[in-house]
C-alpha cells in the first residue's frame, strides 16, 4: 500500500520562502484516533526537538488536539500519556448504553409528551462518562477554560489552537480558536470564532450525530465538526502554518481493494452506515489534499510576483496502511455485549469491512494496535519525514 506523497516539494518551497510555522491536523473517526497516538508516539522517538506551533482537531482528533494543546511538558511526554490514555480505554469510559434507550416508543412519548423532562433522549448513548474522563485528563471543569492551553500560549509553546464544530441550529460549521495574534475569518456556511476552549467545546467537537448527544454552547447546540467541514485543512492555513502534517484515520485502498466488494446480496445497515460515515469523516481529507495539490502547483508555475501573496503549502499526510475496517472485524467479539447486539442487528457480520463498528470499538485490544500501527507507519517513512522537516539525515556506519 502506498502512501499519498508530499503534496509540496520541499526543497523547492525552502528556497522560495523562509519555512514557516509547523501545523498538525487531526481527523476524525472515533476510535480509530488512536492511531493518530501512535503517530505522534512514532514523532516524538525519533524527532524529540519536534516543535508543533499550531494544532487543529475535528471530532474524535479534537480530543488528541486538546491533548497536546493543553498538557504540559516534552512531546515525548504527551505523546507516551496519550497513547496510554488510548491503550487503556473501554467503552464504559465513553459511554452508558442499553438497547432499551433503541425503544421506538420512547420517541413516540417524545412527540406527544414534549413538555415531559425525560421524555425526548437526545442520542443514543449517554456520554457522561467521556465527559468525566476529559475533565480529568485535561484538568478542566464545567464551562471553564481549561488552563493548560493558556499557559502554554504564554509561555510560547503555542501559538493556536482551533477545535471544529457543527451548528445544529443555523447549520454553520463553527471554528473555535485560541492562539495569538489570529485574524478571524468566515464565510455563508462557516464561521470563525475566538474562544477561551473548554472541556464542552472538545465534546461538541466529537459528538458523533444521532449516536452522541448534541453539546449546548452559548444558547446554541453543537455537533460533530466533520459534518459539514469541506476543507479541513483550512484552519491550520488561516491560523498561519506554512507546513502541515495531516494525520488521517482512513485507509487508501488500492484500485484492486476498491473494486473488491465488502458484500453480497443487498447491504444491511452496516455496510450503509460505514460508507456514510467515511463519506462525511474520512474522504474529504482526500478532497481537500488533492485541491492542495493542485494549487501548489499552480503557485509554483506562476511568478512569485504575479501570487498575490499566496505561497505554496508544504503537507505531509500520515494514514494507517492497515485497513482500520478490516482490523476491527477481528475484535468485533470484545465489544460490550449490548452494544454488540445492536451491530450484528445492523448486518455487521455480513460485511467484510467493519468500517460501522471501528469507530465505535473503544476498546483496547484494538486501539493498542492502532497505536502500534501509527508508530509503525512513522518509522517506515522516516527518510520522507527528515526531509519534509528539513532535518538531516543520519550518517551512514561501517561504509
Amino acid at each position: 500500500m502506498q502512501s499519498l506523497p508530499l503534496v509540496s516539494r520541499t526543497a523547492q518551497a525552502i528556497q522560495e520562502t523562509p519555512r514557516g510555522d509547523l501545523a498538525v491536523m487531526l481527523t476524525g473517526g472515533g476510535a480509530r484516533a488512536a492511531y493518530q497516538a501512535g503517530c505522534i508516539k512514532g514523532l516524538a522517538r525519533h524527532f524529540p526537538h519536534l516543535q508543533i506551533q499550531i494544532i487543529t482537531g475535528v471530532s474524535a482528533g479534537a480530543i488528541n488536539a486538546m491533548f497536546l494543546a493543553a498538557r504540559r511538558g516534552s512531546l515525548a511526554q504527551k505523546a507516551d500519556e496519550l497513547a496510554e490514555m488510548w491503550g487503556e480505554l473501554h467503552c464504559s469510559n465513553i459511554w452508558h448504553f442499553s438497547l432499551k434507550s433503541l425503544i421506538p416508543f420512547r420517541s413516540a412519548l417524545a412527540s406527544v409528551f414534549w413538555r415531559k423532562k425525560w421524555s425526548r433522549p437526545h442520542g443514543v448513548v449517554d456520554t457522561a462518562p467521556l465527559t468525566e474522563l476529559l475533565y480529568r485528563i485535561y484538568d478542566g471543569e464545567p464551562g471553564k477554560a481549561i488552563k493548560g492551553v493558556k499557559d502554554n500560549l504564554e509561555e510560547g509553546w503555542l501559538k493556536a489552537v482551533a477545535l471544529m464544530t457543527m451548528n445544529y441550529s443555523t447549520g454553520q460549521s463553527v471554528r473555535w480558536f485560541q492562539g495569538r495574534d489570529i485574524e478571524m475569518w468566515s464565510g455563508a456556511n462557516r464561521r470563525s470564532v475566538a474562544a477561551e476552549l473548554t472541556v464542552e467545546h472538545v465534546m461538541a467537537s466529537s459528538a458523533l450525530p444521532f449516536l452522541f448527544p448534541a453539546i449546548e454552547i452559548g444558547r446554541e447546540w453543537h455537533g460533530d465538526g466533520g459534518i459539514r467541514l469541506a476543507s479541513p485543512l483550512s484552519p491550520a492555513v488561516h491560523l498561519g502554518a506554512t507546513r502541515i502534517i495531516a494525520m488521517s484515520t482512513g485507509y487508501q485502498r488500492t484500485v484492486e481493494e476498491a473494486n473488491a466488494p465488502d458484500v453480497t446480496g443487498y447491504p444491511p445497515a452496516a455496510q450503509i452506515m460505514g460508507q456514510l460515515m467515511n463519506a462525511v469523516f474520512l474522504d474529504v481529507i482526500d478532497e481537500d489534499v488533492a485541491r492542495l495539490q493542485r494549487m501548489n502547483e499552480l503557485l509554483r508555475n506562476t511568478p512569485v510576483q504575479d501570487r498575490g501573496g499566496f505561497k505554496p503549502i508544504e503537507l505531509l499526510v500520515l494514514r494507517p496502511t492497515i485497513d482500520p475496517g478490516k482490523l476491527a472485524a477481528e475484535y468485533e467479539e470484545h465489544l460490550p455485549r449490548d452494544l454488540k447486539l445492536l451491530t450484528r442487528a445492523m448486518g455487521a457480520k455480513e460485511t467484510d469491512s467493519a468500517d460501522f463498528v471501528s469507530m465505535l470499538m473503544f476498546e483496547p485490544h484494538y486501539t493498542r494496535r492502532l497505536i502500534e500501527a501509527g508508530e509503525a507507519d512513522v518509522a517506515s517513512r522516516l527518510g520522507e519525514i527528515r526531509q519534509f522537516l528539513g532535518e538531516p539525515m543520519p550518517h551512514a556506519v561501517g561504509l
